[in-house]
């Protein structure tokens, strides 16, 4: 995929062993050599792994279908997404524009296909709350579980955490991208 005009739709397609794991819809916000950025609405149409009983899915098993879903109605997503790094920080609002977190996702460097970007997760996050004072891990029982049933190795599990704690101190410190205002940002009326 070449790049896109803000404003233009874009799919973010989350694999495991090639195979779909998620997929999101957003739009363009800015597409460069030193950021892609994406702007996920509320209630925007979603598809994710489910298990037999219709549930999503926390981590990968054998096989696995999908079904479709729709981001929350109360969640604004604005994803940053340096090209390179094994990680994105996701700005999350809820529906009346309060800030929620900022919220560090650890992941593969992304890979730009006909539809969008695709990667694949790497199980542990890092919520950062509004006014960076304070954070903490999220998910660190699924990097566990994921080393126990061989997903990845516990030197790979050591690699994501050390990345986690870049993005972090990438992140507070306000380093390119981070150093612009994105929790004031906006959509443009006319996305609707």
């Amino acid at each position: 995929m070449k790049r896109s005009a803000p404003g233009a739709w874009i799919e973010l397609r989350e694999v495991w062993d090639s195979c779909t794991w998620e997929i999101r819809r957003g739009f363009v916000v800015e597409d460069t050599t030193e950021l892609l950025a994406t702007y996920t609405p509320p209630g925007s149409a979603a598809t994710i792994a489910v298990g037999p009983d219709g549930t999503r899915l926390r981590l990968p098993p054998d096989e696995w279908p999908t079904a479709e879903s729709a981001i929350p109605a109360n969640r604004r997503f604005l994803g940053l997404h340096p090209p390179g790094a094994e990680h994105s920080v996701l700005v999350i609002w809820d529906d009346g524009w309060q800030l929620v977190c900022w919220y560090i996702n650890m992941e593969s460097d992304l890979e730009r296909t006909d539809h969008g970007i695709q990667y694949v997760d790497h199980f542990l996050d890092v919520v950062v709350y509004p006014t960076m004072a304070s954070w903490r891990w999220k998910d660190e029982d699924e990097l566990a579980e994921a080393v126990e049933r061989r997903l990845i190795t516990a030197n790979q599990a050591g690699t994501i955490r050390a990345e986690g704690e870049r993005a972090l101190e990438w992140l507070l410190a306000r380093r390119p991208p981070y150093d612009r205002p994105w929790d004031e940002w906006r959509p443009p009326t006319e996305w609707g």
